[in-house]
Formats: C-alpha cells, sequence, structure tokens
C-alpha cells in the first residue's frame, strides 16, 4: 500500500515538472529564443539570399527582433516568435524586397531643394549678359556685405548640364580670353575676398577669384601652385582650377555649420527612403561629413550613409595627407574595413573627378568634340580643348598623385566620376602600373562610377583588376541630350553598345552595381532603364545591353552591399542581416517593363524601424504615418510625362 502510494506521488510530481517544462519550452519548431519585435507575413518575399542569382528564395515571412531578420521563411516559422508584444503586420500578397542601396548619389547637395532662399553657405547667383552689367551686379552684392566677409556666388543660367543661354557664357569666355581679370574684379569688391565658382557649368569646375581671396593662398604656398592660371607675363589671372580651387575650398572660405545644414541633409535622406532607398553612399568634403556626423549623434539619420573621403583630393601634397590617415580604411578581400558604424561609415578615397561631364565638352575622350551638335551648343566653345578635360595628366590637378598615395597605403578608390574612353584609357593604364608595385591591389575593389563608356576591352582590363562599376540608367534615360547622344554625336552607333553597358559587366563576372546619380531621378525609374533600355521620350538604345529583372535588383542589393563594404549585414533578406526592406504597392516581377519605374514602396524600414510609411497602408497596419510626405510632381518615374519635367540628364 505505501509503494502504490509512493508511486502515485512520484507519478503525480513527474506531471507536475512536465506540465512546467512545457509552459518554459517554445512551440514545436522554434528555437528557444526571445519573441519577435515585429513579424510580417503573407508577402511575396525576394530574399536575393544566394550569390547564385537563380537560386534566392521566395519567402512569404520574416520576423525581426533587435533590428535584424530573426526568421525569414513561412508564415508558421515567423509566427512561431510572436509574443505578447509582438507587432503583427498582414502584406496580403504585396511584395517585399531588400532595401535599395545607391552607390553614387549626392544626396547632401541634392538637399539644397530644401535650404531656405535665403542661404549662408552660397550667396545668389549672378547673371552676367554683358560684362559692365556682371561688374555691376556684383558690386551690389558686396554692398549688402560687411568689410571681409566672403562672397561665395555662381554664375546665374548655368548648370552642371550645360548653359540655359548664350548670355550665360559672356564671363567664361571673358576668363579664357583673358578679358576679364581679377583686377576687374578689386575693383568692384575692393574689401572682399570673392570666389564665383563653376565658372564653366561642372559641378566639380573651376572658380574665379579676386585678389583678397587669392593672395592668401599665394603667400602660402607660392605662385606656382598648380591650378593658379597666369597670363603671357606670368601674372595670376584669377582663374583657378584643380589644386588652388580645392585648396581656396578647404583651406580659406569660410566653412559650414553642421548644425545649420544638417536638419536639411535629414530632409533629403527622408525624401529618398519614401523612394525605397535604405543606404546610400556618395562622396562627401569634409563639411558634408561632418553634418551628416552631427545628425547620427543626435539619432537623426533615418537611413543609412557610406561615404568616400575627398580629403586628399586635389591637396598640394596627396601623400602627405594619405599617409595620415592609415587605418581609416583598408584591407583587401573579403576583409575589407571603413571606419565608422554601422549607419555612417566610410569606403575609401575619392579622386572627386578623372573628367567633366560630355554636355559640356568636358568628357575626356579619344576623338575630339565636333564643334556643332544641335543638343549641345557649348561644344562649339571647348572650353577644355577639342579632346576634353584629361584630369588624370594634366598638371593643375595632381589625381595621379592621389592615385599612387592611394595604391601605397593601402587605401581604396571609389566614388570617382568618370566620363569618356580616353579617361578610363589612362585610369586602366595607371592603374595596372600601380599593382605591378602593390599586388594586394586587385583585391581591395577599386571603383569605376558612372559607366559612361565602357568597350570590351575596358571590361577585359577591369577584370584583371577586380574593378567594381557603378552604373548610371540615367545616362541612357536622358536619351539625345544627354550623356548616350552625346557619345552618339561623337563615336556614332557604336555609343548604344557602350554606354551604361551593364549586360557586357554582368556577362563578364565584374562586379556591378547601380546608382542615380540625379535628384529627380527614381531608384524604379532606375530599375526600369535597366531592363528596357528606353529614354525619356519612348526611345530604344542598345538592346542588347539589357538585363533581366533579377540581375537588375542583384545590382540595387546584394552586390551594392559589396560595394559599400557592407555585404555581411546588408543587401539581402536573410537571418542575422540588418532588416533593410521596401514593401512595394505592385510585383516588382511581373508588372510589365514599362510600369517598373511606376512602383511606390507603401513601407520602408532601415534596421527593423519603419522610416517611410504610405498613409493608407500605415492605417491598415496600425503603424503611425512617417517619413516624407511632400511633393512628388517633380519626380521622374519613367512615364511619357517626364519629358515635360526635364531633360533626365545631368
Amino acid at each position: 500500500m505505501r509503494k502504490t502510494t509512493s508511486t502515485r506521488l512520484y507519478q503525480l510530481m513527474f506531471l507536475g515538472m512536465a506540465l512546467i517544462i512545457s509552459v518554459a519550452l517554445p512551440p514545436v519548431g522554434r528555437a528557444a529564443e526571445p519573441f519577435a519585435d515585429m513579424i510580417l507575413t503573407n508577402g511575396k518575399i525576394l530574399t536575393m539570399d544566394s550569390d547564385n542569382i537563380g537560386n534566392y528564395r521566395t519567402v512569404q515571412a520574416v520576423a525581426i527582433r533587435n533590428g535584424k531578420f530573426q526568421v525569414v521563411g513561412t508564415n508558421q516559422e515567423a509566427l512561431a516568435y510572436a509574443g505578447t508584444l509582438t507587432k503583427k503586420i498582414d502584406l496580403a500578397g504585396r511584395t517585399m524586397i531588400p532595401g535599395l542601396i545607391d552607390t553614387h548619389d549626392h544626396i547632401n547637395e541634392y538637399a539644397a531643394h530644401f535650404f531656405p532662399t535665403k542661404r549662408t553657405d552660397e550667396d545668389a547667383a549672378i547673371a552676367w549678359p554683358t560684362r559692365d552689367e556682371g561688374l555691376s551686379a556684383l558690386r551690389a552684392l558686396a554692398s549688402t556685405k560687411k568689410p571681409g566677409e566672403w562672397i561665395k556666388t555662381s554664375l546665374r543660367g548655368g548648370s552642371a548640364g550645360g548653359a540655359s543661354s548664350p548670355a550665360a557664357v559672356v564671363f567664361p569666355i571673358a576668363v579664357q580670353k583673358g578679358e576679364i581679370t581679377r583686377f576687374d574684379l578689386d575693383k568692384v569688391t575692393p574689401n572682399h575676398p570673392v570666389r564665383i565658382a563653376r565658372i564653366f557649368f561642372s559641378p566639380t569646375g573651376d572658380s574665379f577669384v579676386n585678389t583678397k581671396a587669392l593672395q592668401p593662398i599665394i603667400d602660402r604656398y607660392g605662385v606656382d601652385l598648380p591650378g593658379i592660371h597666369k597670363d603671357a607675363k606670368g601674372v595670376p589671372t584669377g582663374w583657378i582650377s584643380g589644386v588652388a580651387d580645392q585648396t581656396i575650398e578647404y583651406e580659406f572660405a569660410t566653412p559650414t555649420v553642421p548644425a545649420e545644414y544638417g536638419p536639411y541633409y535629414a530632409m533629403e535622406m527622408e525624401e529618398v527612403a519614401a523612394q525605397g532607398l535604405t543606404t546610400v553612399s556618395a562622396r562627401m568634403d569634409p563639411d558634408s561629413v561632418a553634418a551628416y556626423s552631427w545628425l547620427h549623434a543626435r539619432g537623426e539619420m533615418p537611413i543609412r550613409m557610406a561615404y568616400t573621403m575627398e580629403t586628399a583630393a586635389r591637396s598640394v601634397v596627396p601623400d602627405a595627407i594619405v599617409s595620415r590617415i592609415v587605418g581609416l580604411q583598408g584591407g583587401s578581400g573579403d576583409r575589407m574595413w571603413g571606419s565608422g558604424d554601422d549607419m555612417l561609415w566610410t569606403v575609401g578615397l575619392s579622386l572627386i573627378s578623372i573628367d567633366s561631364t560630355p554636355g559640356l565638352a568636358g568628357s575626356c575622350v579619344s576623338k575630339p568634340y565636333p564643334r556643332e551638335a544641335k543638343n549641345f551648343f557649348l561644344w562649339r566653345y571647348q572650353f577644355y580643348g577639342p579632346n576634353g578635360l584629361c584630369r588624370l595628366t594634366d598638371a593643375n590637378y595632381r589625381d595621379a598623385d592621389l592615385l599612387k598615395a592611394a595604391a601605397k597605403y593601402g587605401f581604396r578608390i571609389a566614388g570617382m566620376h568618370t566620363g569618356g574612353d580616353r579617361g578610363i584609357d589612362d585610369f586602366f593604364d595607371l592603374t595596372e602600373s600601380l599593382a605591378k608595385q602593390y599586388p594586394d591591389l586587385p583585391g581591395r575593389r577599386w571603383a569605376i562610377d558612372h559607366c559612361r563608356y565602357l568597350s570590351d576591352q575596358h571590361a577585359a582590363r577591369a577584370k584583371k583588376l577586380g574593378i567594381q562599376f557603378s552604373c548610371g540608367p540615367k545616362y541612357i534615360y536622358a536619351g539625345e541630350r544627354g550623356d548616350i547622344g552625346a557619345f552618339k554625336e561623337i563615336f556614332g552607333d557604336i555609343a548604344q553598345d557602350v554606354v551604361v553597358p551593364l549586360r557586357r559587366l554582368i556577362d563578364q563576372g565584374l562586379r556591378t552595381v547601380m546608382e542615380l546619380d540625379q535628384h529627380a531621378f527614381h531608384p524604379m525609374t532606375a530599375l526600369q532603364t535597366s531592363v528596357t533600355r528606353v529614354d525619356i521620350t519612348g526611345k530604344l538604345w542598345g538592346p542588347q545591353q539589357r538585363i533581366n529583372r533579377t540581375e537588375a535588383l542583384y545590382a540595387y542589393t546584394r552586390w551594392a552591399a559589396d560595394y559599400t563594404l557592407k555585404e555581411k549585414l546588408l543587401g539581402s533578406i536573410e537571418v542575422g542581416k540588418y532588416a533593410d526592406l521596401v514593401v512595394l504597392d505592385k510585383d516588382y516581377m511581373t508588372v510589365p517593363e514599362a510600369e517598373i519605374g511606376r512602383l511606390d514602396p507603401v513601407l520602408t524600414m532601415v534596421g527593423g524601424k519603419p522610416v517611410y510609411t504610405e498613409p493608407a497602408f500605415a492605417m491598415a497596419a496600425g503603424l503611425p504615418t512617417v517619413g516624407y510626405q511632400g511633393d512628388r510632381s517633380y519626380w521622374l518615374r519613367g512615364t511619357p510625362e517626364d519629358a515635360k519635367k526635364g531633360r533626365g540628364g545631368d
């Protein structure tokens, strides 16, 4: 009797323990991990989770915890991690893609459209229809300034793509011919240092200064500093370029204040998040780095920012600067690093640009620019000579010296503007010679941005050097009035095969990624253009260089993460990677190709946090409406109406 009672007691104790254990253990199929913060179910989720482009998974659901993907799989697998505090969102069949990573987009500059009318970093542009009228306008501007205060202006009617009227070229022609000098500026601005920027309309181009701005440079570095242009008698004219221009920008002009421009940078980040971008890589001057760092310290960066440093570009002695910043970025192969964290970090050094744009007759090309071209009236002036501006061989810039210093001290080169075929050849010539001296160089992911002109020969040379390519579909989308039209004028129909040749690069196994490089150009339109190669007017260019939708999406996600040195954390929807994602209003894989550019995000998340929500979706999902809700009328969306908004070029 005692034994039976004892046995029953043990049985009850065993059942009690089993009950306690069953409550403590997670459901079958779920590991003993904490509950998810958020679960998104019933979606068509394109994971891009395989290096083999045809082998990625399409799944139903994801679970997110602490900003990273905890589960990527079926509804049942994700919901196994649901707790009482887990936020659940039903995607109702919508398509989810990894967050888009743009590898060359100057969003710090584009933020200017949010700036107040009265900017403190740059005075209003000056119209210069005649010599006397221009000088009069400059005198009037000086009258609004305190003695000694900088005047930083540019020419009204000019832009990165050219000039809007013949009147806009009065000043640059006078500069080039020596018909106006710094002494003319001195007469109307005797008490102020003056810098008239972008005098040949290039965003990375030459400036014109008066004596008060120029003399401190001469006092410090001498009259023979590269980039100080002189007349036949050796007297500096006031025209500065290259090293001299960058020196005045960094060492003498009044710096911007991070707290003043940081908020506008954040607004631009919110705008691109509404377009589906979760990471942007840009080349940055020190002032811009300071502004983003200011934002980051306050926890106010809605998206991730990678950047290439302009720190040593066009400096007096590049080697002296590069040798002192060793350790900020380096490594090779799969062990590359960039200082910072996963929200703001550096990915290398930038030369800024090895040439200029073809619309200005500035791209460095092997064939001379025609003097007359219907869509490119600036070609008749040839401010940079018949073959454009070849900065790698121009002693005013010392870009070649920076390449040599980067190779010597273990840095990566990226974020570099490129244009014409001759400029690309110059880059390869120098890089090949450096790779012989530094055998690890091909493993450092040096990059060429834009893909404006790349032939079979260029691709073959790039493969040996491990070059990455950041390609801009906008150069096709602009059509006859853009880069592909310009190169057609110079090279003929071969332009259709060499401008943004994505098919060639991918077939060669080259690392190829996507970029916008223009404020209004929409990332979905970039994807559409890479698939269709149809321009803003509906014209087809070089169909042999089209790629498919999956390849285009890989270029804008998984492969782009490699460009930003974050391939282990970004670029795909995989367990352990950051939950950067975009939910679209329609299915990227099935909408007609000509409508890809009209896809819209309804949800963009960075690190598991919504940074943009479309209001109707937000209401249905029980989320707050967040992010950019402003004007979208100027965005280029791949529709016939785009032709009325702008030419889609530089």
